[in-house]
């Protein structure tokens, strides 16, 4: 009975070993992202070996135009991509099926990083001072340009009482010092880097004054590679996670990093999280209708990847 016992349990081994995938490969993403200190943690991942862990053999792909990346997510250039919630919210009211599979960062009222940062030389004390002013936004209906028209209108202004043009946040401080603008929506690292050269002020914290706690940004999926992929999904969070702990406990190793792939360190660590909940695009779409930007319903439940 012993042998027979055993026999069986080898033919049962036998069987599971034939039917495990022998050396099975890491499953491949490319990752999209742009040019901000928000996405480090994908490096970390990359660097550390983090992804590997989880048996994910992730490329970073720097994309040098946000907007380009729910496209490379339908053609299957990317599998995984960076998204501000403006961007995902107008990819779905255009038609596509798109999903938030991770939060990325976070901005809180009480560590503003966003500020509508005035030109040295202009004096602003009120709303009503902004009346024909020039005001760079990093693209037109981006997140941004959004928090700036909704915050405008709190004042009592509207879109026509300004000229909005698009600037990137890279040009910024030469805009202001060339007084090629009034003002810009600027961000970190610019901001601090506006501030040391003396080309501006902050006139108002306004992304801030609009919200406490927002999510700023987050990561995107073509909701059918989503849906045959949440294991690779599921990894990729628990990387991100592990590495921003990982982040935390060596400070000293994010400035390197940054410089890698950024091309420049920045001041300090983003609000990172990679939490998400349908909540956190109620305010998006509440702005979005407000201002005419969207036709559908949107639901978030829906884009809210589970």
């Amino acid at each position: 009975m012993l042998a027979k016992a055993l026999w069986g349990a080898l033919g049962v081994a036998a069987g599971l070993l034939m039917t495990a995938p022998a050396g099975a490969e890491p499953t491949k993403l490319a990752v999209g992202y742009v040019t901000a200190s928000d996405f480090t943690p994908l490096f970390f991942a990359k660097e550390k070996g983090i992804f590997a862990k989880h048996d994910l053999d992730v490329e970073p792909k720097r994309i040098p135009i946000i907007v380009n990346i729910p496209a490379a997510l339908v053609s299957g250039d990317l599998q995984i991509g960076a998204a501000t919630m403006p961007l995902l919210l107008q990819a779905v009211d255009g038609g596509l099926d798109m999903q938030l599979v991770s939060g990325g960062a976070r901005h809180l009222r009480s560590a503003s990083k966003i500020g509508l940062m005035v030109r040295s030389g202009l004096k602003i004390e009120k709303p009503e001072d902004l009346k024909g002013k020039k005001i760079g936004v990093a693209g037109f209906n981006s997140t941004m340009d959004i928090f700036l028209r909704k915050w405008l209108r709190t004042k009592g202004l509207g879109d026509k009482d300004v000229v909005r043009v698009e600037a990137n946040f890279p040009q910024m401080p030469d805009l202001l010092k060339a007084g090629t603008v009034d003002a810009v929506t600027i961000t970190d690292p610019m901001r601090t880097i506006a501030l040391k050269q003396g080309v501006g002020y902050v006139y108002a914290e306004y992304a801030a004054e609009l919200l406490p706690d927002v999510l700023m940004i987050g990561y995107i999926s073509n909701g059918d590679w989503a849906r045959k992929n949440a294991k690779a999904i599921a990894d990729f969070k628990a990387s991100i996670d592990e590495a921003t702990q990982y982040m935390i406990a060596h400070p000293d190793e994010i400035a390197p990093i940054e410089q890698k792939y950024l091309g420049f360190a920045s001041p300090g660590m983003s609000n990172l999280s990679t939490a998400i909940k349908p909540d956190d695009l109620d305010p998006y779409i509440a702005m979005g209708k407000e201002l005419g930007l969207y036709k559908a319903a949107l639901d978030p439940a829906k884009m809210i990847f589970k």
